[in-house]
């Protein structure tokens, strides 16, 4: 695991696996899900990370969590680990991948910087919707439980990339379930263009492959129809689940999608002839 330091002179740990051919197709930046509150970069299967790593650099990137930091931090962390890759590989194309939340940072990072294509696992691209500024149902009695003062008690007095996930879940609970997700991220106001990307800006988006359950309890499977309504070079694969994250297991199914996701990325290397755009 290497570090690299941000504008703000926060150290933010990255670690590289190369892939596996000499001569590599490309570079894939991982960002990880948890709703900006959870998670950490490690959190793909070893399954998924030998696929993906057949002809791909893969990096998994850490970025400070909410509530500890805002989501204006978050985003330039993101940004800010999409930039060094692209030094360190500055003749490769590189991609966004990301689950849930890290879905969300990928597209970000897409909309601002020279991305070759994104991989968006059940993630959406923009937070002012009504399922996020709502309390969720499924949480909202898991989280009736729990009062302010305990939920104070979990939050750290120093920025953190990564926690205890039963605190750190328990927060994110918390957040969704009684509707605080946008206030713990520091956000004044949800609509904000900043936070949100337009259909307009969709509409210019690199090539995107996206996955999403049709009963998805957290992240509402409208979301993912959006983005791809709007975004030309995509391509849908639409799951007939009732979860969120159907990857969390290994099956055949799982890993059927994760190769579908790199046959999407050799097309898009394919058709620039691999070089950068």
């Amino acid at each position: 695991m290497a570090q690299l330091t941000t504008t703000d002179g926060f150290s933010l740990p990255y670690t590289v696996i190369s892939a596996k051919k000499e001569n590599a197709k490309g570079v894939i930046v991982y960002y990880h899900g948890g709703g900006l509150i959870f998670g950490q970069p490690d959190d793909l299967a070893p399954e998924y990370i030998n696929l993906l790593t057949n002809d791909y650099h893969l990096v998994l990137a850490s970025y400070r969590l909410a509530p500890e930091s805002t989501l204006d931090i978050i985003k330039d962390d993101a940004f800010a680990t999409f930039d060094y890759v692209e030094q360190l590989y500055s003749e490769l194309p590189i991609f966004t991948f990301g689950r849930s939340a890290g879905a969300y940072l990928a597209m970000l990072v897409a909309l601002h910087k020279n991305v070759a294509g994104v991989i968006d696992f059940y993630g959406y691209s923009r937070i002012h919707v009504p399922a996020f500024l709502r309390p969720n149902k499924q949480f909202q009695s898991l989280s009736s439980q729990l009062s302010p003062t305990i939920i104070t008690q979990l939050i750290q007095k120093e920025p953190l990339i990564t926690g205890p996930i039963q605190a750190r879940y328990t927060l994110y609970l918390y957040a969704r379930g009684q509707a605080q997700w946008i206030n713990y991220l520091g956000v004044q106001s949800s609509s904000h263009h900043k936070y949100n990307i337009s259909p307009q800006q969709l509409e210019s988006f690199p090539p995107t492959f996206i996955v999403h359950c049709i009963g998805d309890p957290d992240v509402p499977y409208s979301e993912s129809e959006h983005i791809h309504r709007f975004i030309e070079e995509s391509h849908f694969e639409s799951l007939s689940l009732n979860t969120h994250d159907f990857d969390r297991t290994v099956s055949e199914k799982s890993i059927n999608i994760y190769d579908k996701a790199v046959q999407f990325l050799n097309q898009i290397v394919q058709h620039y002839g691999g070089d950068k755009q």
